[in-house]
Parts: C-alpha cells; sequence; structure tokens
C-alpha cells in the first residue's frame, strides 16, 4: 500500500513537472491575439481574401472574446467584425455569402459569436431568425442516413455531414435551445450514424476497425459535402481524430454524461489512437490534414469532460494540457508587428480545409490555448 501510494505520489509530481507554465501559455496566447488583430481588414473581416470570410471571420472573433483574456466587444476587430458580417445577413435568416452558399457554417459560426456579445439584437442580429434558419437546412426525410444531420447548406438535403451538424449543434444550444428538443433529439441519431459502434449503428461499414468508437464524416453512402470529388475520402469509411472530438463534443453539448457507452467508446478509440502530431486515420501520406481543426475539436472536447488525464492501452498516463501545448507551441511561428510587438500564428503546409489560411489556424490554437489556461491550476 505504501509502494503504491508513493508511485501515485510520483506519477503525480512528474504530470505536474510536464504542465505548461500559465504565464507562458498567457504569453504565447497574447501573442497570437495581437497577430490576429493585426488581420483586421478595412471592411471588418478578419481574412484577407473573400473566400469563406464569413465563417472564418465569425471564428476568429469568436475565438477572441472567448475567456480567458478576452477581447472586449467593443474592441476595434470585433466591432469590426460585427460591422462585417451584419452585411451578410439575408432574408431567409441566414449569415452567409451567396455566391459561395455555405450558409449553415456561415450561420452557425456567427451565432456562436454573436451570443457572446452584450446584446446581439442591439448589435443587428435576430437570433431566433438564424435558429430558424439552421433548423431550417435539417434532413427531415423519414429513414434517410442524413436524417436529423445538416449539411453546408449550398445543396439541399442529401448533403449532412458530422463536421457542420455539431457546430449547428453547438449554435443552437448556445442560443438557449434545450438537449431535449426534438429536432436535438434527431441530430444525435445522425450523430449514432456517424459512428463506429455497433451498439448504435447497424451500417455495414461499422465493427471493421481495429478499436470502435470512433466517427467518420458523414454515414455510409450518404453524399459527403466537404470531400465530393475527392474520391479517396469519399470512398473510406475510417474513422479520423478530428471527426471523434467533433462527435465526442457534440454528444457532451447534448447533455450526454461522461459513463455513457458512445462516450467512452469514442474516448476508447482516442486513447488508442492519441496523439497531437497528426489527424489520426487519415491515411498515408495525409496525416497533417485537418490538424488544427484537430487540436480545437479535442480541445473542446477535454474541456467539456473537465477531465486532465488519459489512460493509454499500454497504461502510461497522459495529460492533454501538456501535450496539445507542446504541439501547439512547437508550430508556432513569430511575426513582427508594427510598434515593435511580437505576434505569433500558426499555418498548416498540408492546406486542406483551408488550413493554408493562417489566421483560421491561429484561432484553432488560441481556441486550443485557452481551453488549456481553463483547466490550469490557477
Amino acid at each position: 500500500m505504501i509502494r503504491t501510494a508513493s508511485c501515485l505520489l510520483l506519477l503525480s509530481a512528474a504530470c505536474a513537472a510536464d504542465l505548461p507554465k500559465r504565464a507562458d501559455v498567457q504569453v504565447l496566447l497574447e501573442r497570437a491575439q495581437a497577430w490576429s488583430i493585426s488581420q483586421s481588414q478595412p471592411d471588418g473581416k478578419m481574412v484577407s481574401t473573400n473566400m469563406l470570410a464569413v465563417g472564418i471571420s465569425a471564428f476568429a472573433a469568436g475565438a477572441l472574446i472567448d475567456e480567458p483574456h478576452a477581447l472586449p466587444a467593443d474592441h476595434a476587430s470585433v466591432a469590426g467584425a460585427v460591422r462585417f458580417l451584419l452585411q451578410f445577413r439575408q432574408k431567409d435568416g441566414g449569415v452567409y455569402d451567396p455566391s459561395e452558399g455555405l450558409g449553415c457554417y456561415g450561420t452557425s459560426l456567427t451565432l456562436q459569436f454573436v451570443v457572446r456579445l452584450p446584446d446581439a439584437k442591439a448589435a443587428g442580429f435576430d437570433v431566433a431568425a438564424m435558429k430558424n434558419y439552421i433548423l431550417g437546412l435539417q434532413n427531415t426525410t423519414p429513414g434517410s442516413l442524413g436524417q436529423g444531420g445538416i449539411g453546408y447548406g449550398d445543396k439541399g438535403k442529401g448533403f449532412e455531414d458530422l463536421s457542420n451538424t455539431g457546430y449547428a449543434i453547438q449554435a443552437l444550444r448556445a442560443s438557449g435551445m434545450p438537449a431535449d428538443a426534438p429536432q436535438l433529439k434527431a441530430a444525435m441519431s445522425f450523430l449514432q450514424r456517424c459512428q463506429d459502434l455497433s451498439s448504435v449503428n447497424q451500417q455495414a461499414w461499422v465493427g471493421k476497425s481495429p478499436v470502435q468508437g470512433g466517427a467518420v464524416y458523414g454515414p455510409q453512402e450518404a453524399t459527403r459535402s466537404w470531400e465530393r470529388g475527392d474520391d479517396v475520402a469519399a470512398s473510406r469509411t475510417i474513422p479520423t481524430g478530428s471527426m471523434t472530438y467533433q462527435l465526442l463534443s457534440s454528444y457532451l453539448t447534448l447533455d450526454l454524461k461522461a459513463d455513457d457507452p458512445r462516450v467512452t467508446a469514442a474516448l476508447g478509440w482516442v486513447t488508442a489512437n492519441y496523439g497531437f502530431d497528426q489527424n489520426p486515420g487519415m491515411g498515408v501520406g495525409r496525416e497533417q490534414q485537418g490538424l488544427f481543426h484537430a487540436y480545437a475539436l479535442a480541445s473542446t472536447t477535454f474541456d467539456l469532460l473537465h477531465s486532465t488525464t488519459l489512460t493509454l492501452p499500454d497504461q502510461r498516463q497522459v495529460d492533454w494540457r501538456a501535450d496539445l501545448w507542446k504541439a501547439i507551441n512547437s508550430r508556432s511561428q513569430e511575426a513582427k508587428l508594427p510598434g515593435g510587438k511580437t505576434g505569433a500564428y500558426w499555418i498548416n503546409d498540408a492546406q486542406r480545409w483551408q488550413e493554408g489560411t493562417p489566421i483560421l489556424c491561429t484561432a484553432y490554437a488560441i481556441r486550443g490555448m485557452k481551453a488549456i489556461l481553463r483547466n490550469l491550476p490557477p
């Protein structure tokens, strides 16, 4: 018994020694926020190009007003993003660029951003209309694989995916919709059809992976809106790290508990494929694709779990705060800002899913660092 207690003490001390110092995380976070602020354009958008400018600007501004170290709503960059997004309010209630479509992506991220403002209505946003728009995109076709899911919104029903459905769930819950609302119960059923777990999903592809519990981008045979045209990825029904974290964060946002079998199975897949050096499951030559998105989704998941450690299959105990910090810190790049200040930004050489856009990768990193800070000792 004494030996066991001593081992536990040594393990705790080792884990504590590996944790980042709050001051170190804060310094890098401040540099990342300073760099992001420097990217604000004259029209208020947070990205220098027009491609996906609505969704990326909403996501980046939302990261800046998250706690801790939140920028105030009247900060020039935040107010500029509000001004920019207001231009894209549509008569159907969505907030998106009609030339792109992608209505769910733009509206969900904008809704998550504006509900954090002191008064979304006073800022010019109709939260109820935005919610109704998102719900209007939900597939309600009985018996279809996409039922309950939501896609980008530009191709209609049949293009539902886990990524958009997850962001829609987060937006709807943040805006006050209860987890037991019928539409969110339907979304829960769609989530289950994206999970490699035979107890809740009887599709033919389920159960083929070495470890069950992971999640894929969309149910088998459902057209994958983001991956359409990618014959290699579209034919695969192999779980990935980013989608498994999206599944977990969505389950937890819908109030599933940590001991729910669906959650424990997904966590089992995470522990079997743990690490932040790649996006697990992407396949040879694609390991870095979606890496920073996975960082943000992982930090959201662990933040919602209120958990700091995992036990891997070989019985090693790891601390996600330490490991994610190492990954984010090691990939940061310095930039000199006006006035002689030092900024920090991130970019993925694997540019799929817009990760060649530094403001997006930096927003992912900011989300990760803020989650780490929320979970570090004071």
